[in-house]
C-alpha cells in the first residue's frame, strides 16, 4: 500500500449520446469536497453540444471537454481517455463510462495502491442483479467467461491480469512508456488486451477486495444451460469473435493464452445455440472470424 501521495489524478469520462448521464456525473463530481482528482476530462463522440453548454453555464474551470466527429467506439474512447492525460503530465486516471460512478471514496482507496510499478488498480465488482456475486475474472489472464464467487475475497490486494476499465485506476507512466489501448478493436476486449500489454511491460495489476463497486449490469432473467446470458444485440457476435483474434495476434500474450483465446472463440460460437436469433448471430460471428483472420480492424458494418 502506498504511503505517499500518488501525484496528479484525472477523472476521465466516456460519452456517446449520453448527455443526461454525463450531466449527472459532472454535477456529482462538482459536489465532491476535496476530490482526489484535480481535473475532469470528458471524451465524446458526435456531440449534441449540450455538455459543453452545461460546462460553460456552470463555470467549471477544471472540466475539459473534447468531442470527435466520428463514433470512436468503446476502445477508441478509452484510448483517448488515457492518451490525453498522459500527454498532459497526469500520473493516474480514474476511468468511468457514462453509466459509471464518480465514487470519490472508492478512488481514494484505489489510490492507496497506486505505486511506481503498478499499471492498473481495479475495484472488485459486485453484481447486484446476480445475487451480489463478486467478479474475479481478472485474476486469470485467460479470456474465459466471467468467473464469479459468492464470498468476497480477503486480503489487501490480489494480483490481477486485467479488469473492466469502468471504475478502474490506470498508470500514465505505463502509457507514456509505450503501453496502449488497442483502439482499432473499436468495441470489445480492449480491457483484456490492455491487461495483457501491462503484464508484458512488467507492470503489476491489482484487484482490491476492500474497494467494492456495485454493478447493476443487465442480465437476462432466463437461465440457459446453467448460465445467465448478457443481453446484447446480434451484431456483438462480430466483435466478440474478431476482436479476441485481433487482440491475441497483436499483443501476443503467450502460446498458452493465445490457445485459450482460440478456445474462447470456439466457445463463442457454441454459445450462440443458447441465444435468440441464432442464424443472425451466427452470420455475424462468421463475418467476425473471417475479419479476424484477415486482420481487419475498426468499425464494422454494424451498428
Amino acid at each position: 500500500m502506498r504511503a505517499q501521495q500518488p501525484g496528479r489524478v484525472c477523472l476521465a469520462i466516456s460519452a456517446f449520446k449520453s448527455d443526461e448521464s454525463i450531466a449527472r456525473l459532472l454535477e456529482a463530481a462538482a459536489r465532491v469536497e476535496s476530490p482526489p482528482w484535480e481535473h475532469v476530462l470528458v471524451i465524446d463522440s458526435l456531440s449534441s453540444g449540450k455538455i459543453p453548454e452545461l460546462i460553460a453555464a456552470r463555470g467549471w474551470k477544471n472540466v475539459e471537454y473534447r468531442s470527435f466527429p466520428t463514433n470512436l467506439g468503446s476502445a477508441g474512447n478509452f484510448w483517448l481517455r488515457l492518451k490525453i492525460p498522459a500527454e498532459q503530465g497526469f500520473d493516474w486516471v480514474y476511468a468511468i463510462n457514462h453509466d459509471g460512478l464518480v465514487a470519490p471514496d472508492l478512488v481514494r482507496t484505489l489510490l492507496q495502491y497506486a505505486d511506481e510499478g503498478v499499471g492498473a488498480v481495479y475495484p472488485i465488482r459486485r453484481y447486484t442483479r446476480r445475487g451480489d456475486v463478486y467478479d474475479v475474472s481478472g485474476l486469470s489472464p485467460l479470456p474465459w467467461p466471467a468467473r464469479t464467487v459468492v464470498r468476497r475475497p480477503t486480503g489487501p490486494a490480489l494480483r490481477a491480469h486485467w479488469g473492466a476499465s469502468n471504475g478502474a485506476l490506470f498508470s500514465m507512466k505505463a502509457i507514456r512508456g509505450g503501453v496502449r489501448v488497442l483502439n482499432e478493436l473499436w468495441l470489445g476486449w480492449e480491457d483484456l488486451a490492455l491487461g495483457w500489454s501491462l503484464d508484458q511491460a512488467g507492470y503489476s495489476q491489482l484487484l482490491i477486495p476492500d474497494a467494492v463497486l456495485d454493478d447493476d449490469y443487465e442480465y437476462l432473467e432466463e437461465k440457459k444451460a446453467f448460465r445467465q446470458l448478457s443481453e446484447k444485440p446480434s451484431w456483438y457476435a462480430y466483435y466478440a469473435v474478431r476482436n479476441l483474434l485481433l487482440a491475441s495476434r497483436t499483443v501476443r500474450p503467450g502460446l498458452s493464452i493465445e490457445a485459450a483465446a482460440g478456445a474462447r472463440v470456439a466457445l463463442e460460437f457454441a454459445g450462440l445455440l443458447l441465444r435468440s436469433k441464432k442464424r443472425e448471430r451466427f452470420r455475424f460471428a462468421l463475418q467476425g472470424l473471417w475479419a479476424g483472420v484477415r486482420g481487419e480492424s475498426g468499425k464494422g458494418q454494424k451498428p
